[in-house]
């Protein structure tokens, strides 16, 4: 045992005795220093590569955003439909107001006609004459009152309306009016226009010269075809 213990201490005294002279060796002038050998670093850890969960999350979220603009423009879309059937059932109403109102405008027109044409009936002497449409003889002349100065539209108007009138019912037709404003020339004193006769099969539209003298009254009367 004790042979043991003296082997073991006899080489502990040879491992130290080199180091210790190492450090015990004196260092020449000028001599470069001993060699120091630097410790290993450890590599940096490269940057972790992305997970595939990351990136459908990423990919998740911008078909969400997508998504979002979707309903967002179809919502859009949606209100301006929403305006536009609006505005068209305004355009409707007022569609059908004005048909409304021109048939209203349209029947009053007709019985205001057919109360003038039974008014001229009531005045004018019954006559028995056969239908014509094509020859329509020229109205007598009637006699000519005290001169006046000046005979304005209206009354010319109204004057060869009622002689359109009565010519039509000459022909076995029930009412006239002028189709279109007519054209007064004053100095001739002549009134001409297009007039519409009516009767229960149609109607028929000619031309018309209306002739008055100073008084208004009515000289003459012609159909032209």
């Amino acid at each position: 045992m004790a042979r043991h213990a003296l082997i073991a201490a006899l080489a502990g005294a040879m491992l130290a005795f080199p180091a210790f002279a190492q450090e015990a060796e004196p260092q020449l002038d000028g001599a470069p220093p001993p060699l120091q050998i630097p410790k290993a670093t450890a590599p940096r850890p490269a940057p972790p590569a992305p997970k595939p969960a990351d990136a459908t999350k990423s990919e998740q979220a911008r078909l969400g955003q997508q998504a979002t603009a979707q309903k967002a423009e179809q919502a859009r879309l949606a209100n301006l439909a929403a305006d536009l059937q609006a505005q068209q059932a305004r355009l409707d109403a007022r569609a059908a107001e004005i048909t409304t109102e021109e048939k209203r405008l349209a029947r009053e027109r007709a019985d205001q006609d057919a109360d003038y044409a039974r008014k001229l009936a009531e005045l004018d002497r019954p006559r028995s004459t056969p239908p014509a449409t094509a020859n329509l003889r020229p109205t007598p002349i009637q006699p000519a009152a005290p001169a006046r100065v000046r005979v304005t539209y209206e009354e010319a108007r109204t004057a060869c309306t009622r002689a359109g009138m009565s010519k039509a019912m000459d022909n076995n037709f029930f009412s006239a009016r002028y189709d279109a404003a007519p054209r007064y020339y004053e100095r001739q004193r002549e009134l001409r226009g297009r007039m519409r006769m009516d009767d229960p099969g149609g109607y028929l539209t000619v031309d018309t010269i209306c002739q008055l003298d100073t008084n208004g009254a009515v000289l003459r009367f012609e159909v032209l075809r």
